[in-house]
C-alpha cells in the first residue's frame, strides 16, 4: 500500500530511490567522521605552533633582561672608573694647589689684621712685607697656572691686536701716531699651549682727524674743491 492508500507493487524507480538515499545518508555520515576526525589535529598543530612561539618570546624577554642588566652593571662600573680617574688624574691636583693658595690667603688676611691692630709708627715696614707677600701670593697663583699649561702674556703688543687684545676703554687722540696704541692694561693675559686663553684687556688711543667744523670754529679758512677759499 502506498501513501494514498493504494496498493501497488514497489517499481524499479522506487528501489533507486531508496538505495540513492541510503547511500546519501551514509556518505553524509562518512563526511561528518572525517571532519571531526581531522579538526582535532588541526587545533593540536595550531596549539603546538603557539606554544612554541611563547617559548621563544620568553628566551627573547629572559636574553633582554640580562643584557639591560649587564649594560646597567657595565654602566655602573665606569661611571665610577670615570669618576676616580677625573679625581685622582684632574681634580685631586688642582684641588691641592687651590687648598695651598687658600692657606695662603689666609695669612694675608692674618697679617692684614696684625697691621690694622699694631702701631702706626711700625706701618710703613709692615705694608712693605704685605707688598711682597701680596708678590708671592701672585707667584704661587702663576706656579699653579704653569702646571696647567698656563702662562701670562710675557711679549704682549703695545699695539692693538684683535686676537690678543680685548678693547675696554676708547681715548680719543689728536695724534695719528698714538691711534690703536694701548694706553693701559687692565687684565693681564694669558695663554694656554701658545694659544689666546684669555685676551688682555685693555684701553686703547683712537686717532681722530679734525673736521672742516672744527677748522671753521678755530677761524681757518676752508678751501673748496677748485683750491679757492669760501671765505671770498
Amino acid at each position: 500500500m502506498n501513501e494514498n492508500g493504494n496498493t501497488r507493487p514497489n517499481t524499479d524507480l522506487d528501489t533507486y530511490m531508496e538505495e540513492n538515499s541510503d547511500t546519501s545518508e551514509s556518505e553524509k555520515e562518512k563526511e561528518l567522521t572525517v571532519d571531526s576526525s581531522e579538526q582535532p589535529i588541526e587545533l593540536t598543530d595550531i596549539t603546538q605552533s603557539l606554544v612554541a612561539l611563547q617559548e621563544l618570546f620568553d628566551k627573547q624577554i629572559a636574553r633582554n633582561q640580562n643584557q639591560t642588566e649587564m649594560f646597567d652593571k657595565l654602566y655602573a662600573e665606569m661611571k665610577d672608573y670615570k669618576e676616580s680617574f677625573l679625581l685622582e688624574v684632574l681634580h685631586k691636583p688642582i684641588i691641592h694647589n687651590l687648598i695651598q693658595l687658600y692657606d695662603s690667603f689666609v695669612a694675608l688676611e692674618s697679617q692684614f689684621d696684625e697691621m690694622c691692630n699694631g702701631n702706626n709708627e711700625n706701618m710703613t715696614d709692615a705694608l712693605k712685607q704685605y707688598r711682597k707677600n701680596l708678590e708671592n701670593f701672585r707667584y704661587n697663583l702663576e706656579e699653579v697656572l704653569y702646571r696647567m699649561d698656563v702662562v701670562p702674556y710675557t711679549d704682549s703688543s703695545r699695539t692693538l691686536d684683535r686676537q690678543l687684545h680685548k678693547t675696554r676703554k676708547v681715548i680719543p687722540s689728536d695724534d695719528p701716531e698714538q691711534d690703536r696704541k694701548i694706553a693701559e692694561v687692565h687684565k693681564i693675559g694669558f695663554n694656554w699651549r701658545d694659544k689666546v686663553f684669555r685676551p688682555e684687556e685693555v684701553t686703547i688711543f683712537r686717532y681722530n682727524p679734525p673736521t672742516q667744523e672744527s677748522d671753521n670754529i678755530l677761524g681757518e679758512p676752508v678751501s673748496d674743491e677748485k683750491g679757492g677759499n669760501t671765505d671770498g
